[in-house]
């Protein structure tokens, strides 16, 4: 499971964020940035309740407290043409066990299809 340092540094990285950015945002120095990062403290309550609305995440995404190592922002992202992540999850959450199996043959035929294509062109 990662630690809050770890996913506060790819939160802001993600932003193409510099930490003097984030310091900015918090009302903080750079050091306290730093020190969160690099896993010194952690911020008080405020401070990680404002991280996790500066961020679109959950305070327990911040502490490495999901199983998932996504951001759930990434449940409103396009995927499918009007469809979002969060739109498939749902329909996918309907599907018969038996519809569910056979989605996952047909995912793990095309991983597997793509995991070839990428070998033989790295081979070229």
């Amino acid at each position: 499971m990662a630690q809050f340092g770890e996913l506060l540094a790819e939160l802001r990285q993600d932003r193409k964020m510099k930490q003097i950015d984030l310091a900015k945002v918090l009302y903080v120095t750079i050091g306290t940035i730093s020190n969160y990062e690099n896993g010194v403290h952690l911020p008080d309550i405020e401070k990680l309740v404002k991280l996790a609305d500066f961020f679109g995440v959950s305070t327990d995404y911040l502490l490495g407290r999901c199983m998932s190592q996504l951001s759930p922002d990434i449940m409103d992202t396009i995927i499918l043409e009007k469809r979002t992540v969060g739109d498939l999850v749902r329909d996918i959450q309907k599907f018969s066990p038996e519809r569910k199996k056979a989605l996952d043959v047909i995912l793990n035929d095309m991983q597997f299809s793509t995991m070839i294509g990428h070998y033989n062109a790295d081979e070229k």
